[in-house]
């Protein structure tokens, strides 16, 4: 019987590719349909025996492992994987691990008894040795240059933030990111921060937030240090939006007017930016375009196909009230 891989080998494209022509989505170039719908012709395939695996013998789950489904990001991304997964015919399977390395490991063995097509999984420190010799084809959603990975770019999306501030004309600024001492994908945001108020010789303090506070969304005794330790910036960079939220609430509640006192960007562009008010000014992660990559990326090291070590997509500043 023909199945989708003798279809993807004769297209010279990969399964994803054909089940997104057959499902009709995604966004495909009308030289890759016709070619794929000829090689279906030609060998007498139908839809409706779309094969359930890539690879003979596991079954149609892909895992995932996050650090937490606390954050809204985060959610997000699990539903993403979630929606594109569902286009192709597959299911996933959700853990999560925090910033815990045996954990981790944990985690990830026991959705590899599972046989899953493959792994789609955070970035976890100390960590390195092992997701580098993974046992199953596995795509890291983060910056990191161990395994396949796919994310967005954090480095312009700190450049994109702070440049915007000091447009706006703020001179002394504040940036409010997570822990510089570990290795977080998200670090180049801060590292952009710092290099861009230095060539423009603005003014500038970075506070660190802790991983606790971080995984619990617990951000009111940093914000609080910044609003009681700072009585001359008139900018915020926060690394997310659960953060740069926190911060208008405490400007408010000291009297600050905003964006004419001081303006705020938040990091993601989750749902509620445009609920709050004033609306938030934050940088976009193309979270859907990123998942499409990742589980692409997948499947094709499922097929034994090659592909980048590093997937970097770009990011962009959506401009609201509150600068």
């Amino acid at each position: 019987m023909v199945t989708i891989k003798d279809v993807a080998k004769k297209a010279g494209v990969s399964t994803a590719t054909i089940s997104r022509v057959i499902n009709n989505k995604g966004s495909l170039s009308g030289k890759t349909i016709a070619k794929v719908n000829k090689a279906m012709n030609e060998l007498g395939y139908s839809p409706n025996s779309l094969a359930r695996s890539l690879v003979k013998g596991l079954s149609t789950c892909i895992g995932v492992i996050l650090p937490s489904l606390k954050q809204p990001y985060w959610a997000l991304v699990a539903n993403e994987l979630e929606r594109v997964a569902a286009k192709m015919g597959y299911t996933v399977m959700i853990t999560v691990s925090e910033d815990d390395p045996e954990l981790y490991k944990k985690k990830y063995a026991s959705l590899e008894a599972s046989r899953p097509v493959g792994i789609v999984t955070s970035y976890i420190n100390d960590t390195e040795d092992f997701i580098s010799k993974p046992s199953v084809p596995t795509v890291i959603w983060a910056n990191t240059n161990y395994s396949p990975s796919v994310a967005s770019d954090d480095y312009q999306g700190g450049v994109l933030a702070t440049r915007h501030l000091i447009a706006k004309g703020c001179r002394n600024l504040i940036h409010v990111g997570g822990n510089l001492k570990g290795r977080s994908s998200g670090n180049a945001r801060s590292f952009a921060f710092i290099e861009e108020c230095k060539k423009a010789g603005i003014k500038y303090k970075v506070y660190e937030v802790s991983e606790k506070d971080t995984r619990n969304l617990d951000y009111s005794q940093i914000i609080s240090q910044v609003f009681y330790e700072n009585t001359d910036f008139d900018g915020v960079f926060a690394s997310n939006d659960v953060l740069a939220i926190h911060c208008i609430h405490m400007a408010y509640s000291m009297g600050y007017k905003i964006p004419e006192d001081i303006k705020i960007v938040g990091y993601d562009d989750v749902d509620f930016c445009t609920l709050i008010y004033p609306q938030l000014t934050t940088v976009h992660q193309h979270i859907d375009k990123i998942a499409e990559r990742v589980l692409d990326t997948l499947f094709c090291i499922a097929e034994g196909r090659e592909v980048p070590e590093k997937q970097v997509l770009p990011v962009s500043l959506v401009e609201r009230k509150t600068t």
